[in-house]
């Protein structure tokens, strides 16, 4: 209880801590937060050492989710669900496509996924590149 208390209400510090406790509820309770900001979401999409539950949190708030910089941090963070990461796949632009495609700490299935999607973005409409 104290705990959910102090992720409600706490420092941007203690909201730090927090998140990476093994209790959804006090993790749920630092996204719910009134003072959270987006760079804090950010940072917390990026974690690695956070649970998967957080993560998923993150990624059905709408809100955190019309920041771009938490959909790329969530597709390249190697925690992140594999059903996610393809979902979150489709909403990346074409340089992080690339970049996700030879990130070696993802998936062999997103990767693909990133390579597939980075030649169909940089195709140019009706061209065939590279035949």
């Amino acid at each position: 209880g104290d705990r959910v208390q102090l992720a409600m209400k706490g420092s941007k510090d203690e909201r730090f801590i927090l998140i990476r406790d093994g209790s959804k509820v006090v993790s749920s309770a630092v996204l719910q937060s009134p003072k959270l900001s987006d760079a804090e979401v950010e940072t917390f999409a990026a974690m690695k050492n956070v649970q998967e539950s957080v993560l998923r949190d993150i990624s059905n708030s709408r809100k955190f989710m019309k920041n771009y910089s938490v959909i790329r941090h969530l597709v390249n963070n190697p925690r992140c669900p594999l059903d996610l990461g393809l979902k979150l796949v489709s909403h990346v632009l074409v340089n992080d496509l690339k970049n996700l495609s030879l990130n070696k700490n993802l998936s062999e299935t997103l990767r693909k996924s990133a390579l597939k999607r980075y030649k169909e973005k940089s195709t140019p409409p009706g061209g065939k590149k590279g035949e």
